[in-house]
């Protein structure tokens, strides 16, 4: 195994929930696993190593107030990581940004660099262009100056690396060489590998009040780059019809929206879960006969849904509402894992809900084919060799 050692900066990690933490704990503990000497700067304060992974902490973590007192937490964590990295990086090590905060890795690349270490960046979402595509193009010329420094930042890296096909085509786009960029698609939670036991899924629609009813669900963060508006006028056009029940399991930035607006509807066949835990993922994805996956148009080629590859594992069809051109759509009918619709087909995507009510045996078929897909391109292992692959290519260019 090479003398290097990994270093992963983010600002969440165990025990946090957040979806990157438990992606780099994953991440982090497989690579400890193979041999290597990986370490993580994180805020928090929760004591380490764990798992052979040493971590370093600077402080608050996931805590905020209003807009002002986040961005002053993530000015926080930024300074505090850089001075990390001065600490500890030496010549050859391997850096790997994540994007939590944004542009964290504009912010420490040069610190890892001067220290002679290799740099990696774990593009999770491609800011600034997430911030303008939200506010408006308006914004996009105020953005210039750190969109340059983030296309500086990319291009001197020894590698990019998003989590996605579209992404990549947008990293390519701001001058990123080919042999620097590389996808490495986000894997579903170890705790999918294996199928859950009936019985324990079958407990767990009893406590939700769904036995015997047809469970369409969307689970996890109800963030602002995700759809909800379709969903909603799917479950008022299928109100009246017996035993499909739409479950929302999670929280986030619009829950009290989406949630308001199911009320305003009056729509009683609409049920609000609390996030679930890790360790019940499994049973509580097979809980349902079907999961939605959503994205907001224009954020394709930004960001990459991670609860797809969750959908996949646990064996049920995905019921994609985004754009129809998208890496995902077109994974979907290329796989027969699922089916996609624009966001103004809410009448469609009723009608598919019906369809895979109406007709077991087929909703069966696209379980299985979702299954498959999982088996093939979102195993925790098929990801932990292509990081393994990676990490020691870079140690070769020492």
């Amino acid at each position: 195994m090479p003398d290097e050692r990994i270093f992963f900066v983010n600002r969440v990690y165990w025990p946090s929930e957040a979806a990157t933490a438990q992606l780099l704990t994953d991440l982090a503990e497989g690579l400890v696993a193979r041999g290597w000497a990986v370490q993580v700067i994180a805020a928090g304060s929760e004591p380490g190593p764990r798992h052979g992974v040493v971590i370093h902490r600077t402080g608050p973590g996931e805590t905020h107030g209003g807009i002002f007192s986040r961005v002053l937490n993530y000015a926080r964590f930024l300074g505090a990581a850089r001075r990390e990295l001065r600490t500890h990086v030496r010549p050859g090590d391997v850096v790997v940004f994540l994007t939590d905060p944004p542009m964290l890795g504009v912010a420490g690349a040069g610190t890892a660099r001067r220290g002679r270490a290799r740099v990696v960046h774990w593009i999770q979402d491609v800011y600034p262009e997430i911030v303008s595509q939200h506010a408006g193009r308006w914004l996009a010329p105020l953005l210039w100056p750190l969109r340059w420094a983030r296309n500086s930042a990319w291009r001197a890296a020894d590698c990019c690396a998003p989590v996605g096909v579209d992404m990549l085509a947008t990293v390519r786009a701001f001058g990123v060489r080919a042999d620097c960029a590389v996808t490495l698609p986000n894997w579903a939670s170890p705790v999918l590998a294996s199928p859950p036991d009936a019985a324990d899924v079958a407990a767990q629609r009893a406590a939700w009040e769904v036995t015997g009813k047809f469970v369409v669900a969307y689970s996890g963060n109800l963030g602002r780059v995700h759809l909800f508006a379709p969903i909603l006028a799917a479950a008022e056009r299928l109100r009246d019809e017996p035993g499909v029940v739409f479950l929302f399991i999670g929280r986030g930035a619009r829950f009290d929206e989406v949630r308001a607006a199911a009320d305003a509807r009056r729509l009683t066949n609409v049920r609000f879960l609390p996030p679930q835990p890790r360790d019940r993922l499994a049973v509580t994805l097979a809980a349902a006969d079907a999961h939605f996956v959503t994205l907001r148009p224009g954020f394709e080629r930004l960001v990459s849904p991670s609860k797809l590859s969750g959908v996949l594992a646990a064996g049920r069809p995905a019921l994609f509402v985004g754009p129809r051109g998208s890496e995902l759509a077109g994974l979907l009918e290329r796989e027969g894992c699922g089916m996609s619709f624009a966001p103004e087909e809410a009448g469609a995507l009723a009608g598919a809900i019906k369809r895979l009510r109406d007709e077991p045996a087929r909703c069966e078929a696209v379980g299985r084919a979702a299954r498959a897909c999982y088996e093939r391109c979102f195993t925790f292992a098929a990801a932990l060799a292509q990081w393994d692959e990676l990490l020691r290519r870079l140690a070769g260019t020492r």
